[in-house]
């Protein structure tokens, strides 16, 4: 493999001009862009002009990028796979090639779609796609795990804070969303999210569930996954779940679990279309110190990490800070360099992948129970998932809440409760421990309630790229 990949990118979108095609193009001793492909001839004409892309290097989709590949008009190391919609297909033909893939989350929305693309890369005998999540590069949560063994960890816990998405992108000018498909492909490119969506929620699943999957679990509560599973490993019990406002999606949702080594952790991912900045962090209480780690958006190219913990030392309290070598988008493209050029691991894969998104559709079908509904299995009468009037046996829960005396992840009794933290992510606290029961205590809702997101996310019409 030479010094300098080849690739392409397949996605115009706000991914591929805020965060993917700057680092290629700052990164030009590791990468050389060969080609751009986007479904949208305007987004793709502006764009690629934008980026300097000749003409005869522009694609309108991956069969003709990959068609160029074997005609050998373009040459192709590696794929950056920032499109939305349903992806398996153009996956598949991507890295049945053998060509490596840094694929924007989700992958799929479905296990069994996934799964798919999994089975493939395990006959290839090697790893072929790696998700493009760059908090999980983010050197800082390196330092976490190197200073902070997982048998001293007492509390883990996750915050996301997500605002709209002109506040993470506004800077980069991104060009806009271009809808300048035949009508026939835009119905087709519709149905197709609509069903993958439908077919990943599950059968009793409503509207509501679907939004909630989509727009809430998807799109934040995975990549806090990815970011727990790169850190201390994957979540192997689930105490509790909570969405709230109970009338605003994708709103905050929450999640308590553990560790298989019995670390507690919380995962709490608010959306706040009206935040003034995105705002992410992990939060570690040790047997001898308190930590956390600040991490910023992948978008901001330029800005570092950080690593801060207070511990005594010689009867003082000491307070260190750390920064990060680089930004998350740097750390992100590093790591896709040596998965292409020296055939190294990713830190999280296909593999990892699918394990999360069977937890993310576990979460989901907790939350379904609280309006008393299976997600597994399709109503008896027509019309009743998607009614979303009623609350069910939640009503006599915490709204949006429910709590879990067996592990739905393994199908075994939860032995013991949390211990109850109070900090400034807010408070938890434990009830029944001798039940193995959870409770999670109020929290007031934004003085706002936001309005939904892009339509498309949940299977209507999608963006295009």
């Amino acid at each position: 493999m030479p010094s300098k990949i080849n690739v392409a990118v397949v996605g115009l979108g706000t991914s591929a001009q805020a965060v993917h095609l700057p680092m290629l193009q700052r990164r030009h001793d590791r990468f050389q862009l060969t080609a751009v492909v986007d479904i949208s001839p305007r987004r793709l004409r502006e764009a690629a002009e934008k980026w300097g892309i000749e003409e005869e290097r522009r694609y309108g989709s991956v069969k003709d990028l990959m068609a160029a590949a074997r005609s050998k008009d373009v040459e192709l190391d590696a794929v950056v796979f920032s499109a939305d919609g349903v992806k398996g297909e153009d996956i598949l033909q991507i890295i049945k090639r053998g060509i490596p893939v840094l694929v924007e989350p989700p992958v799929a929305y479905g296990t069994e779609e996934l799964q798919a693309i999994v089975e493939f890369e395990r006959m290839a005998g090697r790893p072929l796609v790696m998700l493009a999540y760059g908090a999980v590069y983010d050197s800082s949560v390196k330092l976490l795990v190197e200073e902070n063994q997982a048998r001293d960890l007492r509390t883990l816990e996750f915050e996301t804070l997500m605002p709209a998405s002109s506040v993470m992108h506004g800077k980069h000018h991104v060009t806009s969303a271009a809808y300048d498909l035949p009508s026939e492909q835009r119905i087709e490119r519709r149905e197709n999210l609509k069903d993958a969506v439908e077919k990943g929620a599950g059968p009793g699943a409503n509207q509501r569930d679907r939004d909630i999957y989509v727009k809430g679990l998807l799109t934040g509560v995975l990549a806090q996954l990815a970011l727990m599973r790169a850190t201390y490993g994957p979540l192997t019990e689930l105490h509790g779940v909570r969405h709230w406002p109970e009338q605003v999606i994708p709103g905050s949702i929450e999640v308590l679990g553990a560790l298989e080594k019995g670390v507690h952790v919380r995962l709490v991912w608010h959306y706040l279309p009206f935040a003034p900045e995105f705002h992410d962090a992990i939060r570690v209480v040790t047997n001898r110190r308190q930590g956390r780690v600040e991490i910023p958006a992948v978008a901001d190219l330029d800005t570092r990490g950080s690593f801060t913990f207070t511990q005594k030392s010689d009867g003082a309290i000491v307070k260190s800070e750390r920064l990060s070598e680089h930004s998350p988008a740097y750390g992100l493209h590093e790591a896709f360099y040596a998965f292409v050029a020296k055939g190294k691991v990713p830190a999280y894969g296909l593999s990892e992948a699918l394990e999360d998104l069977e937890i993310s559709r576990t979460i989901l079908a907790e939350l379904a129970l609280v309006d008393g509904r299976d997600i597994n299995e399709a109503p008896e009468v027509e019309g009743e998932a998607d009614d979303n009037e009623g609350r069910g046996h939640g009503a006599e829960a915490r709204e949006g809440s429910t709590v879990v005396a067996e592990n739905p992840l393994t199908e075994t009794p939860i032995a013991t409760a949390p211990e109850p933290v109070e900090d400034e992510f807010g408070s938890v606290s434990s009830k029944g421990a001798e039940q193995g029961e959870v409770e999670i205590s109020e929290q007031s809702a934004p003085a706002q309630a936001e309005p939904s997101e892009a339509e498309g996310a949940s299977g209507n019409e999608p963006s295009g790229a």
